[in-house]
């Protein structure tokens, strides 16, 4: 069953296909900056872990940027979802429309500049390293860390209509979270007690997923990909019935 109509899940990402057109239309380089921001942190780490602290993977760079473009695609979806009810604020005045699209339309919209940027990774990584039969397991990892950002995003939109000044702690949070991901070093490399806490992050365990399709070219643990995938389910529905149950409390809140 889906979490609200099929209507307004077409209409959602029909506004976040109009949001992406009209933030790319800001920009000299337009689209092209959705693959240069990945690229961008990517060289600054590279950087940073290879000359000054040298380099913990085989094949780092690659290492890196899946770390990388998988973690911004959560960053992003989950930052911007901090404030997307009051981004809303006219049209939440003017009609009422189911709160969760809100939320639902950032996710949307983050999730379609991945889906660009990591094409072009999988063509790289194809191309340099080889393609591999585990690459069917993507699908799975893509759809776990979608009900992932979906369950995180609509939390903090409803918090943050609470206590506004959470979306600074989310995004201070999400900067604490990176560097506990496994971005820049492989968490097997940690001492075996660090690793168990590390992948209490699901975001770890999604990052070591992808790396060890890509990468390592075999399939992921798919146990650990149902626990987050299910927690996730059970989160989005606990969102549902509070963006229901709260409806009118959430209009007053984002109106005054």
């Amino acid at each position: 069953m889906l979490l609200i109509d099929p209507y307004l899940w077409r209409y959602a990402a029909y506004r976040a296909y109009l949001n992406l057109i009209g933030e790319a239309s800001r920009y000299y380089l337009g689209w092209l900056w959705w693959f240069l921001e990945p690229i961008a942190m990517t060289a600054v780490f590279y950087f940073v872990f290879t000359y000054l602290r040298g380099p913990r993977a085989e094949h780092f760079p690659y290492f890196l940027i899946i770390g990388v473009t998988t973690w911004l695609w959560f960053n992003n979806a989950v930052a911007n979802s901090t404030d997307s009810l009051m981004v809303a604020r006219s049209m939440i005045a003017q009609m009422r429309l189911p709160k969760l699209m809100f939320p639902l339309t950032v996710v949307i919209s983050a999730s379609l500049k991945h889906a660009f940027v990591f094409s072009i990774v999988l063509v790289v990584s194809g191309l340099v390293l080889g393609a591999s039969v585990a690459w069917v397991y993507l699908p799975v990892l893509v759809a776990t860390q979608l009900l992932l950002i979906l369950a995180v995003g609509s939390a903090v939109a409803l918090c943050c209509c609470w206590i506004r000044d959470l979306r600074l702690i989310v995004r201070s949070g999400l900067t604490l979270l990176m560097f506990c991901s496994g971005i820049f070093f492989p968490i097997d490399m940690m001492p075996p007690a660090f690793q168990d806490v590390l992948r209490l992050n699901p975001m770890a365990v999604l990052i070591e997923d992808f790396r060890t399709v890509l990468l390592g070219g075999v399939a992921p643990d798919l146990s650990r990909c149902a626990v987050v995938a299910g927690l996730s389910m059970l989160f989005l529905y606990a969102m549902k019935w509070a963006y229901t149950r709260f409806d009118l409390t959430l209009t007053r809140r984002v109106i005054a």
